[in-house]
């Protein structure tokens, strides 16, 4: 991609790319997206199985929930031990390192004798599983200009909000008919198709548009086969502190909190949640809770990103026209309304459980909270990489860490919240958090430039 990167530094700000350009571009692309959506799809099979999987261990099902939540938790943090390294090996050894364990770690679930091993190879599955989430946002800076990424990012968005949601679908199924030991070693089976694919089709896309890469004037083949580093720089312990320093940056910090709240209670919540629910409301099987988690919430994102990622392309594109070819990120948050979806259908879910509906009506809950949350991921990496793009590793880390952490935490509350006072006043009181966390956006909106200049650059690789 030696001549994709002459091209990324030789033009600021093209509108169209040459066609052999945009097929390396989407082909490289489609695999960071495929490696997201395999693993969350492998974490979001689990679920729908809750039950099966506590009779067998002869535990909980608040116990069996916490195999999602361990899980969570590490993909939370190993990313802010593995993006110091990515700039400097470049993001294709991470790719193949993290697949690979992965994998092993499937099988290791898929065979564990008790709860307490299971536990275990779900901790190894979480730190595998870490490194789409770790450098995701930063490969598709690498290869997209500013008023492509919305668009690109949109696709990574539905893969990170949607493999939650294509998993129960399959998981609930698969466990009824085959057995839940079978939902590890279907997702050991994918992992190792998708290693084979990153082997041989995902070449390095790290480079400088200052100093010199080891990959330069290198072939295809050279590149896919190269070891070491790509940039000859130093890895220090300073290294591993520069993610909390994107932390003092309003334009970083006020998304990744609204963020966080969006995607645990516009997502997770349902996901360790509705087995419990619609088995006491409805007495469902594992097929149907899988069915009624799914769907719902793969429609809303659907419908969500086609109303984000390419509309916002399109904003701050006409904005640069009208503005001599300036793109302002601020832009993009003018579709911040749509996650005002978010409450809305927390709202009308909650109080749909608390009342005993139809069925029909919780997935209706789930669909317009699935639009909104998939509109918040969307721009919230869009916006935030736009801002500090050399930064886009650290970020994507930042937006990682606070979207998983803050995940793990509402497993141990979720449910007694909901059984103890209600699930409408429960889930009413989440709505008002996330509707809080959202309001600092319009300031962003109104004032996130001068925010910007008044914060000055980061003093932070500034050439990737």
């Amino acid at each position: 991609m030696t001549s994709l990167n002459n091209e990324k530094a030789a033009q600021s700000s093209p509108d169209v790319l040459p066609n052999k350009i945009k097929i390396a571009q989407s082909e490289e692309n489609k695999g960071a997206d495929v490696l997201k959506l395999d693993d969350d799809v492998g974490a979001g099979m689990l679920p729908a199985a809750f039950s099966a999987v506590a009779k067998s261990l002869h535990v909980t099902k608040e116990q069996a929930s916490y195999l999602t939540t361990t899980y969570t938790l590490l993909c939370g943090l190993t990313p802010l031990l593995v993006t110091p390294y990515v700039n400097l090996y470049g993001r294709r050894p991470a790719y193949i390192i993290f697949t690979l364990i992965t994998l092993v770690s499937n099988i290791g679930s898929a065979y564990a004798a008790t709860y307490a091993g299971l536990i275990a190879s779900r901790v190894f599955v979480g730190l595998g599983s870490s490194v789409a989430l770790a450098i995701g946002g930063a490969t598709i800076c690498d290869m997209f200009f500013q008023g492509q990424r919305g668009t690109m990012v949109g696709f990574y968005a539905l893969a990170l909000t949607n493999g939650p949601h294509f998993g129960p679908i399959a998981g609930g199924y698969v466990a009824l008919n085959m057995g839940w030991r079978w939902i590890f070693k279907f997702n050991a089976i994918f992992q190792g198709c998708i290693l084979v694919l990153i082997l041989f089709s995902l070449p390095e896309t790290l480079y400088s548009r200052e100093d010199f890469s080891n990959l330069e004037q290198r072939g295809y083949w050279a590149r896919i086969s190269f070891r070491g580093k790509v940039l000859d720089r130093r890895l220090t312990w300073d290294s591993f502190a520069s993610n909390f320093r994107m932390l003092r940056y309003w334009a970083v910090l006020l998304p990744c909190v609204y963020y966080m709240t969006s995607n645990t209670y516009g997502s997770i919540l349902f996901v360790l949640t509705s087995s419990s629910i619609t088995e006491d409301l409805y007495n469902f099987n594992t097929g149907q809770n899988g069915l009624l988690l799914g769907v719902p919430l793969t429609l809303g994102c659907l419908l969500g990103e086609a109303c984000t990622g390419w509309i916002s392309d399109s904003l701050i594109n006409r904005y640069a026209k009208r503005h001599g070819g300036y793109r302002k990120p601020e832009v993009r948050l003018h579709l911040a309304f749509l996650g005002l979806l978010v409450p809305v259908g927390l709202v009308i879910h909650g109080v749909c459980v608390q009342t005993r509906q139809p069925w029909i009506a919780l997935a209706v809950g789930i669909t317009v909270t699935s639009i909104g949350n998939q509109a918040a991921t969307t721009l919230t990496y869009a916006y935030c990489t736009d801002c500090y793009k050399p930064q886009a590793a650290e970020i994507s880390t930042l937006i990682n860490m606070f979207r998983n952490v803050f995940a793990f935490t509402v497993g141990f509350y979720l449910l007694d919240f909901g059984q103890g006072s209600g699930f409408g006043v429960a889930w009413g009181t989440f709505a008002a958090i996330n509707f809080v966390s959202w309001l600092p956006l319009l300031v962003l909106i109104r004032r996130g430039e001068t925010i910007r200049k008044g914060q000055g650059v980061p003093n932070l690789h500034q050439d990737l």
